[in-house]
């Protein structure tokens, strides 16, 4: 494997209990690990690795993305997902959509297809329709842990990251040619009102990626990873004050943090270094560096 293919995804950041069994979450990270690691080891580009592992993690109802997402307060999945090309800041995000197979092949679908960025809805399910994608009923996302946990919400009246089993999901990744990319998709928050968009989606804020520096997807209280604007604070440290990836990363958390959130990130820079920090007790994650071997972590005294 060449020395400088780098890769790592996520699959939420949160608090699940200690005893909490999370061998299938870790078995799912290693798995959609090992095939995008794969497709960049065949020469496949950045681009294609994050898109290529999101969608299986979008395909997994483990997490909160895709199948498994979890429910708005009417009980209905309302998606979200975001890509970003750092050759040339080619961007595509989506938000809100509950009809279209995968929202992550949506957005890139945006941003290749479209002189847009950003669909929403109904037109962002009628541009899929154009396109000839696969198209599902709402039903299709909907998994019982996740009807029970809207329950559990509506009862205690509450807004609910989605902490405990998996969350939202993303990747980040860096080519045998030194291109970086990033993607991430996501369900949002359980028991949210209809209509509300978190971090995933905007750009510079869950998801961003530039050759120049690097790559980042973002995990957590998404209305304050938009106020740190973190992904876009990481790419202006580097690029402005020379900070290391994981200097960064941190001062984007504490960012975070100070705005009233918590979560985490995984990030990959232009040298290859990779960062993976979070504020919260855990995040699903899987990454090779260097040594090209798939490392799976969940908890904070893992390397």
């Amino acid at each position: 494997m060449p020395n400088d293919i780098r890769f790592a995804l996520h699959g939420g950041a949160g608090s699940p209990s200690p005893e909490m069994d999370v061998a299938e979450q870790r078995a799912a990270l290693r798995r959609i690990a090992d095939e995008a690691l794969a497709l960049l080891r065949d020469g496949g580009s950045a681009l294609d690795a994050v898109e290529r592992a999101v969608v299986r993690l979008e395909e997994c109802p483990l997490f909160n993305a895709g199948v498994g997402a979890v429910l708005n307060s009417d009980g209905a999945p309302e998606l979200d997902a975001a890509i970003m090309d750092g050759r040339s800041r080619a961007c595509g995000a989506i938000a809100g959509v509950c009809r279209v197979e995968s929202p992550v092949r949506l957005a890139r679908a945006v941003m290749e297809k479209s002189p847009h960025v950003m669909f929403l809805g109904a037109g962002a399910e009628a541009f899929a329709r154009e396109l000839g994608m696969k198209e599902v009923s709402p039903d299709h996302f909907v998994t019982e842990l996740r009807f029970r946990q809207l329950k559990a919400a509506h009862a205690k009246g509450a807004i609910l990251l989605d902490h405990d089993g998996g969350g939202t999901v993303g990747a980040v990744a860096r080519d045998a040619h030194g291109h970086l990319a990033a993607a991430t998709s996501t369900g949002g928050l359980t028991n949210k009102r209809p209509g509300r968009v978190g971090d995933t989606p905007v750009i510079g804020a869950g998801t961003f990626a530039d050759d120049e520096t690097c790559a980042v997807s973002c995990t957590g209280s998404g209305e304050s990873f938009i106020r740190a604007v973190a992904g876009h604070h990481v790419h202006a440290r580097l690029q402005f004050s020379r900070w290391t990836l994981p200097q960064a990363c941190e001062e984007a958390l504490m960012l975070v943090k100070r705005y009233g959130g918590d979560g985490g990130c995984i990030a990959v820079d232009r040298e290859g270094t990779l960062a993976l920090p979070f504020n919260s007790r855990a995040m699903f994650r899987a990454w090779a560096g260097a040594d090209g071997v798939v490392h799976v972590a969940v908890g904070r005294d893992e390397a």
